[in-house]
């Protein structure tokens, strides 16, 4: 839009430009060919052979195994490979040296092929351009030279890995030194000398447009311009808000569907890569005149500009479905994606910019909640004053407005507390929001690891100032396979560890039990006690109770709350109560909501129950005032 505007007021100077560079590149591009063809004949036909010489005695010498630890610890082998290799030494050729890098990440000499001093083990500090080298001989484990460049000379330093077993052991680093060519660089120089005077004036006139074009119009774009995807970024959104004319367009919120599941399972740069593939597929089925903006992390505004004809909006929602079917059809490595849409197509009657993109928000995370891979459409009658949008999820848990509530989980005969679970809630306005509200919505964004990460945060703080206190957290299949997640667990002291449980809510598919299994196993044996939920209501499955090893199993409260009323839910409580103590299991019962499912449980032989029959969930403070923890 504006850029647009800026680019067609300097499409006059960007012609000059053009012109005044080719010509330039033409003249000035003789020296660099010629400068760059000797360089490469001088490497080839007077470094290559050399190297590959020196190649052939490291092999026809190389230990069957253990080439580093030979050459640290053996000075026969050190001395015999030095004098072989100081048969290269020349004029031309100065230096040869073996370098290896230490645990830590130091560099340190082997041997110097030229030297009499015994340099072993002395620390070889690398130029930064160096170690850069150095570090890409380790990590691609090929040869690479570097060229230098000085007034009279050519200098080039060649780094060849030294490798055994698919491994690079050490680094040899040789040094070649030229001097013939003065004439030839002196005859280069009349010619560049001359070729400057003669584009003087072209050169001034380039640096200065292009000053003004990079001033006016490049550094405006980058601004605007999202590093990733190379769509609209949230400034161009900031700079349009307040001069778009809402009347000529229909506003779009897509969001790729899983996608922090995708990140977790198959690493940050596939998840980039399919970004990029979904932000090119948009721009290629869209029109110059429609704005794509990248809204979130996997999140795009579009602003679609409507059609004269459209007075009914169907072409605006043909479209949307369009974008749907192409991005069902998109494959990366045989990834499978989908998304969810939400589409506000009355943005003339929104109160700006905007309140148009918060609606379509709202109405994207109902076609979410609604099972995803869909497309909904904002209605102004259906719309509650309850809603919350993603952008204003995002912003109370950056605000950390996140807390928790505590119920306990009660012995029957006794009354004493095993433990409390933990409830989160975000503070909004005046009110606190339970999780059913906003979970499904950030679930499979970066925010969800987020509000994870400061609920767990938030009891570890609530534990270290109340030393008795016992909790248990709520994690999902995909908190287990985020290694972030695990390593915040585990790196807590034991007092700690011993007074938290984990509670396996599985309420999504998953998709690496091996690495559920192991990272869950990892947290058992570092002193977590693990609680499977939900028991009976159709989630867990046989492969959580034979593969991980849960002390408490938590029967489902749809199961308990209807125990009293149908016999058929009395029978099955009973089972699932045999089957536990059958596996070596304690069973929990969930919603114990009054004294008639109380004196059932008791019957049943359930030890343990929750619910607001004990208490509703409360602030840390107001409930240790009612309970104390069992001390079994």
């Amino acid at each position: 839009m504006n850029i647009n505007s800026r680019k067609k007021n300097f499409i006059y100077l960007i012609a000059f430009l053009l012109i005044a560079f080719l010509i330039y590149a033409y003249m000035y591009s003789l020296i660099p060919v010629m400068e760059e063809k000797l360089e490469r004949r001088i490497i080839n036909t007077s470094t290559v052979n050399v190297i590959e010489a020196i190649n052939r005695v490291l092999k026809k010498n190389m230990p069957e195994r253990d080439f580093l630890v030979t050459l640290l610890y053996n000075p026969d082998y050190r001395q015999k490979l030095k004098d072989q290799l100081s048969v290269f030494l020349s004029d031309k050729l100065k230096f040869i040296f073996i370098i290896y890098k230490d645990e830590k990440g130091r560099y340190r000499y082997l041997l110097d092929a030229g030297s009499e001093e015994n340099v072993l083990n002395l620390l070889f500090i690398p130029l930064h351009e160096e170690r850069q080298i150095l570090e890409k001989v380790y990590s691609l484990k090929k040869p690479l030279f570097e060229v230098h460049k000085e007034i009279d000379t050519i200098g080039i330093t060649y780094y060849l890995p030294i490798m055994q077993d698919k491994r690079v052991e050490a680094v040899l680093v040789a040094d070649f030194s030229f001097e013939a060519l003065k004439e030839i660089k002196s005859i280069i120089s009349v010619i560049q000398n001359a070729i400057l005077v003669s584009i003087g004036v072209i050169l001034l006139l380039l640096v200065i447009a292009i000053y003004y074009f990079y001033r006016n119009v490049i550094l405006k774009q980058r601004a605007y311009i999202d590093s990733l995807t190379g769509v609209y970024n949230r400034n161009y959104l900031e700079d349009i808000r307040d001069v778009i004319d809402l009347n000529k367009y229909v506003a779009l919120m897509l969001d790729i569907d899983y996608f922090k599941q995708i990140n977790d399972t198959y690493g940050h740069q596939v998840g980039d890569e399919i970004l990029k593939g979904v932000a090119r597929l948009l721009k290629k089925n869209l029109r110059d005149e429609d704005i794509i903006i990248r809204y979130g992390g996997e999140e795009f505004l579009i602003l679609l500009k409507k059609s004269r004809n459209d007075r009914d909006n169907k072409w605006s929602l043909d479209v949307a479905e369009k974008l749907l079917d192409l991005i069902r059809n998109y494959r990366y490595r045989d990834i499978s994606i989908t998304a969810s849409i939400g589409v506000n197509v009355d943005t003339h009657k929104a109160r700006g910019l905007l309140d148009a993109i918060k609606k379509a928000d709202i109405t994207l995370y109902k076609a979410k909640r609604a099972g995803r891979n869909r497309i909904e459409i904002y209605e102004e009658a259906r719309s509650k004053e309850g809603d919350i949008s993603l952008a204003e999820i995002k912003e109370m848990i950056e605000n950390q407005s996140v807390m928790c509530y505590y119920q306990p989980v009660v012995h029957l005969k006794t009354g004493n507390v095993l433990y409390y679970e933990s409830l989160a809630r975000i503070k909004h306005e005046d009110r606190l929001i339970s999780p059913a509200i906003f979970l499904d919505i950030i679930k499979g964004t970066f925010l969800y690891f987020k509000f994870t990460k400061l609920v767990i945060e938030y009891n570890l703080n609530v534990l270290k100032e109340n030393p008795d206190f016992v909790i248990s957290i709520n994690m999902s299949p995909s908190d287990f396979l985020n290694e972030t997640i695990i390593d915040i667990l585990v790196s807590q002291p034991e007092d700690i560890i011993k007074r938290i449980k984990l509670e396996i809510l599985e309420t999504e598919d998953v998709h690496n039990y091996s690495v559920l299994k192991t990272n869950i196993n990892r947290l058992r044996d570092k002193g977590y006690e693990i609680v499977l939920d939900d028991f009976g209501a159709g989630y867990v499955d046989f492969y959580y109770l034979t593969e991980i090893d849960a002390k408490y199993i938590k029967i489902d409260g749809s199961v308990i709350k209807s125990v009293p009323a149908k016999e058929q839910y009395y029978k099955l409580t009973k089972h699932l109560v045999y089957f536990c103590k059958d596996i070596h299991k304690t069973p929990i019962a969930e919603f114990v909501e009054n004294r008639e499912i109380f004196e059932i449980l008791l019957e049943l032989g359930i030890e343990y129950g929750q619910g607001y029959f004990f208490s509703k969930p409360l602030p840390v403070d107001e409930v240790k005032t009612k309970f104390s923890i069992d001390g079994n």
